[in-house]
């Protein structure tokens, strides 16, 4: 949010941002708004907080309930006060790191392939270790298809993939690993997902997922395990994510239906 997006907000809406049925104190309310849009870098370093009476005709409180907000920012390092010259933004984001929604899986991952590239590392065609094979249900000499891949947003990685994939469609092949993405190949493959389950977790980065991630070993990472299954309920995907947290965020809405 650029300075005068800021503007805008205060001048559209500010008055409704803050709710006189909480709990929570007016002042650390205006706070907690102002901090975490300094921290996302929507208000970027180096923009022009509006004044004490500004910010309070906006959001509609007393002068004093802005000034005490502001002293807050201040004292979080977030932004310095100075006498004629006014309240600026000090704090540095990192860059916004990758988005990937729960809901609207499918039409999410597309826009992820879209804006990031990927590597292809490995592929073959193997015959899955016991806990895999399992999983699948499948017979001790039934192959699947093994790809290692890693993301990057820009030059920086941000994801390690492995997956297993029950298909001998040609299009799964190394060469369409490295210029499609999974989405399309198993759209050309006529592969139908009808149930995805999802699992998080927190682990510990090992020798070989540093290495390409460009962290420590033991740094903590973020893991996605995705099983994807077909109309009959057979496993067709296994899907196995590391993540960096520093660069990726898993955000999940739900939308409930209550009666």
């Amino acid at each position: 949010m650029a300075p005068d997006s800021l503007s805008a907000l205060l001048e559209d809406n500010a008055h409704r941002l803050l709710r006189n049925d909480l709990p929570t104190p007016l002042y650390h309310q205006m706070f907690t708004l102002l901090r975490d849009r300094i921290l996302s870098g929507d208000i970027p370093c180096g923009s022009r907080i509006p004044t004490e009476f500004d910010l309070a005709e906006a959001f509609g409180v007393s002068r004093i309930t802005a000034k005490r907000a502001l002293d807050e920012l201040a004292a979080e390092g977030l932004v310095e006060r100075r006498r004629g010259k006014g309240t600026h933004v000090i704090h540095r984001s990192r860059p916004k790191p990758m988005t990937s929604p729960l809901t609207g899986l499918l039409e999410n991952l597309e826009v992820l392939a879209e804006h990031t590239r990927v590597r292809l590392l490995n592929f073959r065609r193997a015959l899955p270790p016991e806990p895999i094979r399992a999983m699948f249900d499948s017979g001790p000499q039934e192959a699947l298809a093994l790809a290692v891949r890693l993301r990057l947003q820009g030059d920086t990685p941000f994801g390690y993939y492995t997956s297993w994939t029950r298909t001998e469609h040609p299009a799964f092949d190394e060469a369409g690993l490295s210029h499609s993405s999974r989405l399309r190949l198993f759209d050309v493959a006529g592969i139908q997902f009808k149930q995805v389950e999802q699992v998080l977790s927190a682990v510990n980065a090992d020798a070989i997922s540093a290495m390409h991630l460009e962290v420590e070993p033991g740094t903590a990472l973020l893991s996605l395990e995705r099983l994807s299954y077909d109309s009959e309920g057979n496993l067709v995907d296994l899907l196995n994510v590391l993540y960096r947290p520093d660069q990726f965020t898993y955000r999940m809405k739900l939308d409930l239906d209550v009666a």
